[in-house]
């Protein structure tokens, strides 16, 4: 999982991993169960990943992911079969 972070949350990262002696990933993993068991105030009905949609790497469509997958590839088969 990629999870893209402002300056100051990459901060508030490093000095909790400096105070905590904990690993990112288990920052992550804390912060995550704490909001899901503290009941957060409703935004509409959103889960989690509503919540921190901006948050996280590449989200949206996943027919436009899944198109860039193939056009990719399609170029790369098409340089491999013209570079002899």
């Amino acid at each position: 999982m990629t999870i893209r972070l402002s300056k100051d949350d990459a901060r508030v990262i490093q000095r909790l991993r400096a105070t905590t002696g904990l690993s990112k990933t288990e920052l992550v993993k804390r912060a995550l169960r704490s909001l899901a068991s503290e009941g957060a105030p409703s935004t509409g009905g959103a889960g989690l990943y509503e919540r921190g949609a901006g948050r996280f790497g590449r989200f949206g469509s996943l027919r436009r992911q899944s198109s860039d997958i193939k056009r990719i590839a399609r170029s790369r088969a098409v340089a491999k079969r013209t570079r002899r």
